[in-house]
């Protein structure tokens, strides 16, 4: 992904937290090298819907599994669900990122605490 669409990540001076926010991305192998360079992260929102039908949405969208994979790559220790839940843009069903996170992060052995499948408008906190 080598376009500038407001792709970002951050350290709030007051926290020193390292946070990024990667706005619309599909999968791409260079997630691995922003880990290795710029990680790790403390906090990454990671997009999770908006992804079929895949043939088509995959190069701009990341499913569920994707983004946990992509929470690894950066060295993110946690996450937060993004872009998914609010319209229905896609062939996945309004629910549906929220139930493939959850089996995501069970099927790559992760705790799912680092990458809750919260609803918009949860209010979460963290240390």
């Amino acid at each position: 992904n080598r376009s500038n669409d407001g792709n970002d990540d951050c350290c709030p001076p007051k926290k020193n937290i390292k946070f990024l926010f990667p706005g619309d991305s599909g999968w791409f192998d260079g997630l691995y090298e922003i880990g290795e360079k710029y990680g790790p992260y403390d906090l990454a929102a990671c997009p999770i819907g908006i992804y079929t039908p895949e043939h088509f949405m995959k190069p701009c969208h990341m499913s569920p599994d994707d983004a946990v994979r992509m929470m690894t790559a950066i060295k993110a220790k946690k996450a937060i669900p993004i872009h998914w839940g609010t319209f229905c843009l896609a062939a996945e069903s309004i629910i549906e990122p929220k139930d493939r996170l959850e089996k995501a992060m069970e099927n790559a052995g992760l705790d799912k605490s680092t990458f809750p499948a919260w609803f918009i408008g949860d209010t979460i906190v963290s240390s």
